[in-house]
């Protein structure tokens, strides 16, 4: 036999090829190693919860009266976010990156990855008026669309600026991408709340909006005003009336919070209320 005869077929002990276990060695290295660093991820997840536990954010004092959301946590439930985005991030990465939807004006758009130039008006209004609000537990149907346009409205009523009114249309245009997700079960979706902020971070430049912090905070102010009271409309058994808006929403223009509207017809309201804002010629 040559020096270099048989040189493929060395095989160990066990009869196997020596090159076949090194690769299957080599194969089996990634996951592994991601199995391990899984392994070390619940012994530290086990110190993080004790550490939570322990800490002011377990106190019940710091309870917001909007849902039960600890402020103190927001810190903590931020950190966690960006961290499970990051392992999502990686993982879409390996996977091809990720998965695009359909719009309804045509083309695509990837929903966990925005490009501004994708996102459209039209398609906005379409979709937000489709979409029922509190999961479809209302009294009646209640399309997102109709509670921008009230948020809008209420914003302008509030003396907020125009682009404030803007964004008070706007400001849910994420779920058009995304769908809702009751605030309850949101909180406990990282990667939903993620890609929730990259597609607003995306909308807001596509319209070209730059807010102040003054007017990002008048805007969640009023979204939480108008949908208090759009919970004493559609569940007046545990929800009272207490909260007053400042704009007509009786009048003429059956935009009433109190009245039912189908979906073109919400479409229509929201888009009316995007050209006055001038928001169809941004």
């Amino acid at each position: 036999m040559t020096s270099d005869e048989g040189v493929g077929d060395r095989s160990d002990n066990t009869g196997e090829s020596v090159a076949g276990s090194d690769e299957r060695q080599q194969q089996q290295t990634g996951p592994q190693a991601v199995r391990d660093a899984f392994d070390a991820l619940e012994s530290d997840l086990a110190r993080l919860e004790a550490a939570v536990r322990e800490s002011d954010g377990a106190s019940r004092d710091g309870l917001e009266s909007d849902g039960g959301q600890n402020a103190d946590v927001r810190p903590t439930r931020a950190e966690f976010e960006t961290v499970v985005g990051r392992l999502q991030d990686v993982l879409a990465e390996i996977d091809g990156g990720h998965r695009v939807i359909n719009r309804r004006s045509g083309g695509t758009i990837t929903p966990l990855d925005p490009d501004p130039d994708a996102i459209d008006l039209a398609d906005i209004a379409h979709a937000l008026s489709n979409l029922s609000r509190f999961t479809g537990q209302g009294k009646q149907f209640y399309s997102v669309a109709r509670h921008a346009v009230h948020v809008s409205r209420e914003v302008e009523a509030r003396g907020g600026s125009l682009s404030a009114q803007r964004w008070g249309l706007l400001h849910d245009a994420s779920e058009a991408y995304l769908s809702d997700v009751p605030a309850p079960v949101k909180r406990t979706l990282p990667g939903y709340t993620r890609a929730e902020k990259r597609l607003q971070d995306a909308v807001q430049d596509a319209f070209a909006l730059e807010l102040t912090a003054a007017e990002a905070e008048l805007v969640d102010a009023v979204d939480t005003a108008v949908g208090r009271y759009e919970l004493s409309v559609h569940f007046p058994a545990s929800y009272d009336a207490a909260v007053v808006l400042e704009y007509d929403h009786h009048g003429v223009d059956a935009l009433s919070l109190d009245t039912e509207c189908d979906a073109v017809a919400a479409r229509d309201q929201y888009l009316q209320q995007a050209h006055e804002l001038g928001l169809d010629t941004v």
